[in-house]
C-alpha cells in the first residue's frame, strides 16, 4: 500500500499534498487506474484536516491527475497521464531551481535541430504545414503591431514537435514553451523576436522543400541565436 509523509512545510499543506501524489504518479509508484487511499486515511498519513485533503484532490482531479467518484462508493482514481499533465509537472519542477537560462537555451540547442531534421524528412500531413503557415502569419500581424510574439513564436516549435507525433518532443515543447516565455524578459523578447520570425520562415520553407539537412542547419543557427541572447539570464519560474 502507498503511504506518504506527515506535511512539515512553509508551503499551503493542500499544495505539499498535490506534490507528494504528483511525484508517485509520475515515479510510477501510483499507476493508472490505481485507486487512492480513502480521505479518511489521507487524513490520518498526512497529518492535515478532511478539508485540506479535500483540496488537494481538487486541486488533482483540476489537474487531470485523478477522477474523483463522489458518494458512498466514490474513490479517487488515478487517470492515464496526458502530454500536458507531464509538462505542467516538469514547469513545476523546473520551477523549484538550480537551472540557468543558459542551461535550458543548450538543451534547446541539442534538440530542436533534430526535431527539424525529421519533420523535413518525413511524409508530413498538410495541416500542420497550414499550421505553421498560419502561426506565421499570425506572428507577423503581431510584430508589426510592436507587440510582444514570444508565446506565439514558442507555438511554432511546439506545432513541429507535434508533426513528429513523437509524445516526448511534444511534452517538452510544451513545458518549453511555458518555461521560456516566464524566464525570458520582454525587451529581450522585442528586440530578437523579428529575427527569430525570419529563422521560422526559413525553416519552414526547407521542411516544404523535404531538405532535412538545411532544416537542421537553420535550427542550429536559430538556436545558437537564442542561446546568445539567453546567456545570463536566471531561470525564475513563478
Amino acid at each position: 500500500m502507498v503511504s506518504f509523509r506527515k506535511i512539515k512545510s512553509p508551503l499551503r499543506m493542500s499544495e505539499v499534498i498535490v506534490r507528494q501524489i504528483e511525484q508517485k504518479i509520475l515515479f510510477g509508484e501510483l499507476k493508472p487506474n490505481s485507486i487512492l487511499p480513502s480521505e479518511n486515511e489521507l487524513t490520518k498519513q498526512f497529518g492535515v484536516s478532511r478539508n485540506t485533503v479535500r483540496e488537494a484532490l481538487r486541486m488533482l482531479e483540476a489537474h487531470e491527475m485523478i477522477k474523483v467518484k463522489r458518494g458512498s462508493r466514490g474513490g479517487s482514481t488515478i487517470t492515464q497521464l496526458t502530454a500536458d499533465s507531464i509538462s505542467d509537472f516538469l514547469i513545476k519542477a523546473l520551477g523549484m531551481g538550480g537551472f540557468s537560462g543558459d542551461s535550458i537555451a543548450q538543451f534547446r540547442e541539442a534538440l530542436e535541430p533534430s526535431i527539424a531534421e525529421i519533420v523535413a524528412s518525413i511524409d508530413l500531413d498538410p495541416e500542420f504545414i497550414s499550421e505553421m503557415e498560419k502561426n506565421i502569419s499570425e506572428t507577423k500581424i503581431i510584430y508589426e503591431r510592436d507587440e510582444v510574439t514570444g508565446y506565439k513564436n514558442m507555438d511554432f516549435h511546439v506545432i513541429l514537435a507535434s508533426s513528429t507525433k513523437n509524445p516526448m518532443f511534444i511534452i517538452i515543447l510544451k513545458t518549453l514553451r511555458v518555461v521560456f516565455y516566464r524566464i525570458t524578459p520582454t525587451s529581450i523578447r522585442k528586440k530578437h523576436q523579428g529575427e527569430t520570425l525570419k529563422f521560422h520562415q526559413k525553416i519552414l520553407e526547407a521542411i516544404k522543400d523535404r531538405n532535412p539537412m538545411k532544416a537542421k542547419i537553420l535550427m542550429e543557427q536559430h538556436m545558437v541565436h537564442l542561446r546568445k541572447a539567453l546567456k545570463d539570464i536566471d531561470l525564475n519560474i513563478k
